[in-house]
Order: structure tokens, then C-alpha cells, then sequence
């Protein structure tokens, strides 16, 4: 075996025990997440830590299933979360598409809006909190869709600007002369060829909109309680619900995580096809 070979071997393996390494590390707080939502309070705090509880306990889960407020909250934060994505992308495209083809604001709109995005959210919740209390939108829906919705739209414009910039104009120029209008070249030309980005982006916004907290706990009341808002009241002056705490969390992490695994095949095709140009 040449030393090239073995050089080529070795580095091989030194990059996947580092990746390895990588992986247990992100992968033990899920793991223990877990495995602590089905511990019994006595193996919670057990010194030294027990990792695999002899008798698996589900009780959490019955428990936060029994929650009185658990489904008004799980369907919050779809229909939030949802809602705030779909406004998102479909401005956000629309944004980004007129700001990359037609130059709209010309180079110091782009800028402003990434701006937007260095501001520290807790500097506008006092200003956006009094607005709604104002106008008696304080535990609404609404409030939380357009919150999200202006929060993400600067990150969406920025990403889906990417994607067109790295599609031909050939294609949409071909469509004009054969008689579309430039929203039907949109239509039906753009956005099929740039669907992986769109759908990358869409997930990208959804994760943010599903696990913001701060706008959520400070805006919201009983009836726009979302997930990461519930799971915050299991830690109260009375103490620490570990078990119940971890269980919410596997809960909440499971829509995010289907989605991902769904959309994945469009997340990396998408997420590839904006870094080219």
C-alpha cells in the first residue's frame, strides 16, 4: 500500500471519528431529553445519574396528554405557525423576486432589510405589545401570525433572493415573447424550477415561527397558549417538572422533526441550488 493510500485512509478515518464525535455530542441532551421523560421522579435525581430507568414510566406522557391545555396549544402553534409561514413565503417571494429582476429599492433596500434582522427582538416587544393593547389584538391569533410573519420576512426575502438570482432569465424571457405576462412567467415558469428553495425556505421560517418564545409568553394569554409556552409553566415557584417538562419537549420537537424528514430531500436540493449562481 502506497503512503498516499494510507495517508488518504487515515485522514478518511480521522474525518469520521471527528464527525462521530460531532454526533454524540449534539445528540446526548436529546437522548437524555428522552430518557428523562420516561424516568420516575426517583431516578431523576438519582446520584449517580441513572441513563436507562430499569421500569420505563410513560405516566408523563398521560399526564401532558391530560393536560387541559395541551391540544388548544398544540393547535395554536400549527395553525400560528402555519399561517405566519405561508404569509411569509408567499410575500417573501414576491418581495424577492421584484427586488432581484427589477432592482426595487435599488441596493440599499436589500440592507435595510437584513438590518431588521440585527435588531435584538426584546427592543421591539415593548413598542409591539402597547400597539396591541391598543388595539385589542393582545391574545389573538392574528397578533402572533403578523408578529411572526414581519419578523421572518427579512430571512425569507433574503433566501429566496439567492434562488432567483441563480435562475436564467433566459427562460422567463422566452415566456414574455411567446405572450405570458410577467406574472404568469412567474407562475409558471419561476416557481416550479425554484420549488426546492421555496419549500427549503418555507421549513426554515416554520422552525422559527414553531419555536419562538418570547413574543409568544409575553402576547399571548389562555386562549393563544402555544407549545413552548406551555412547557415554560411546568417550571413554577413549586419547582421543576423534569418528566413532564421533557415530555412536552419530545412533543413539541415532533412536528418540526417530520416535516424535516419529509421535506428533507427538497431541503438539501433547495438549500445547494441557492448557494450557486
Amino acid at each position: 500500500m502506497s503512503a498516499r493510500r494510507v495517508r488518504r485512509n487515515l485522514f478518511k478515518s480521522l474525518k469520521t471519528a471527528v464527525l462521530c464525535l460531532f454526533l454524540i455530542f449534539f445528540m446526548l441532551p436529546i437522548l437524555w431529553v428522552v430518557l428523562t421523560s420516561i424516568k420516575l421522579p426517583v431516578d431523576q435525581l438519582a446520584i449517580p445519574p441513572v441513563w436507562i430507568p430499569e421500569h420505563p414510566a410513560f405516566s408523563n406522557y398521560v399526564q401532558l396528554f391530560q393536560h387541559p391545555d395541551f391540544m388548544t396549544s398544540l393547535i395554536n402553534s400549527l395553525l400560528i405557525a402555519g399561517a405566519a409561514t405561508l404569509i411569509t413565503t408567499v410575500l417573501g417571494a414576491l418581495a424577492a423576486y421584484s427586488i432581484e429582476r427589477f432592482s426595487t429599492g435599488g441596493s440599499l433596500l436589500p440592507n435595510v432589510l437584513l438590518l431588521t434582522r440585527m435588531i435584538p427582538p426584546v427592543v421591539v416587544i415593548v413598542p409591539v405589545f402597547l400597539f396591541a393593547f391598543r388595539v385589542h389584538l393582545l391574545d389573538t391569533h392574528i397578533l402572533l401570525i403578523l408578529t411572526y410573519s414581519a419578523l421572518n420576512m427579512a430571512l425569507v426575502i433574503w433566501l429566496l433572493r439567492a434562488f432567483f438570482a441563480s435562475l436564467a432569465v433566459d427562460m422567463e424571457e422566452a415566456a414574455l415573447i411567446d405572450g405570458c405576462s410577467r406574472l404568469k412567467a412567474f407562475i409558471r415558469i419561476v416557481l416550479p424550477v425554484i420549488m426546492p428553495g421555496i419549500a427549503a425556505t418555507a421549513l426554515i421560517c416554520f422552525i422559527f415561527c414553531w419555536n419562538e418564545f418570547l413574543f409568544a409568553v409575553t402576547l399571548t394569554g389562555a386562549h393563544t397558549k402555544t407549545m413552548p409556552v406551555l412547557t415554560s409553566t411546568f417550571v413554577s415557584q413549586k419547582g421543576l417538572d423534569r418528566g413532564l417538562m421533557s415530555a412536552s419537549g419530545i412533543i413539541s420537537s415532533l412536528p418540526v422533526i417530520l416535516l424535516t424528514v419529509f421535506f428533507q430531500r427538497y431541503l438539501v436540493s433547495g438549500l445547494t441550488q441557492g448557494s450557486v449562481k
